[in-house]
């Protein structure tokens, strides 16, 4: 009875420590019953959302999403149903006061004691502040992309002048050769800007599309290129020396 007793004392203190942590989160964390019904809302979600416990416990989880994206629940809860995993993805969710927020969300099937789901919890991250961060990134890259262009343009225009110029056939060749390297270099770098991920690059099939570019080239030469790499993901100053390489 002893051990019985101290059994269940550890289990309270668990679930009252497990309790602490998901009120105290800094994220939303809401879960509800198969019927999308809310059962239980933490500050995090008060914070974000708008609506206190009171108000939000009892209602419908569809009242945080809004048009557009009212398609998404029935489809969670079909996965959650049939004990699918549901992966984390980003998506956009409706405040009290009526505006938007773009928010990450994990979501987790909830089961009882006899093992059986009874419905899911969510976990909603706001993204708002990386959103912005990856918006002002774009604009840099797109800033460093059009510097890096007309260098390079003006570059080879010079180069361009000089083989026009030149009177000896090799000075000539070198001189086109030359120019040929510098667009390749403006190849890699838009190549690049038009991956749209400047952090990371899936570098097999930024690796084939280069080359697929350079490919008229290697053909008027008499080559072929043939790419094998894979599908990994590498730091942008990473792969811009290896196409360079390439």
């Amino acid at each position: 009875m002893l051990l019985d007793l101290t059994d269940r004392q550890r289990a309270e203190e668990a679930r009252q420590h497990l309790s602490a942590i998901v009120e105290s989160s800094f994220d939303a964390i809401v879960s509800k019953d198969l019927n999308t019904i809310i059962k239980s809302w933490n500050q995090g979600a008060e914070r974000l959302f708008g609506y206190t416990a009171d108000e939000a416990i009892g209602q419908s989880v569809t009242m945080l999403i809004p048009d557009g994206h009212q398609d998404e629940e029935p489809r969670i809860l079909a996965r959650i149903r049939g004990g699918e995993r549901v992966e984390p993805f980003e998506t956009i969710r409706q405040r009290k006061d009526g505006s938007q927020v773009p928010v990450s969300l994990t979501i987790s099937p909830v089961r009882n004691a006899t093992g059986q789901i009874v419905g899911a919890s969510k976990i909603a991250r706001d993204i708002t502040l990386a959103r912005e961060n990856e918006q002002r990134i774009r604009m840099l890259m797109r800033e460093v992309n059009h510097r890096v262009k007309n260098s390079l343009q003006l570059v080879s225009s010079l180069l361009t002048l000089q083989a026009l110029s030149s009177k000896e056939a090799e000075l000539r060749r070198q001189f086109q050769e030359a120019c040929g390297r510098i667009g390749t270099i403006a190849q890699v770098h838009q190549r690049l800007y038009q991956s749209q991920t400047y952090s990371e690059v899936a570098f097999g099939a930024y690796l084939r599309d280069l080359c697929r570019e350079l490919g008229g080239g290697a053909a008027a030469a008499g080559r072929t290129i043939a790419v094998d790499a894979d599908d990994i993901d590498l730091p942008a100053d990473t792969v811009i020396p290896l196409a360079l390489v390439v």
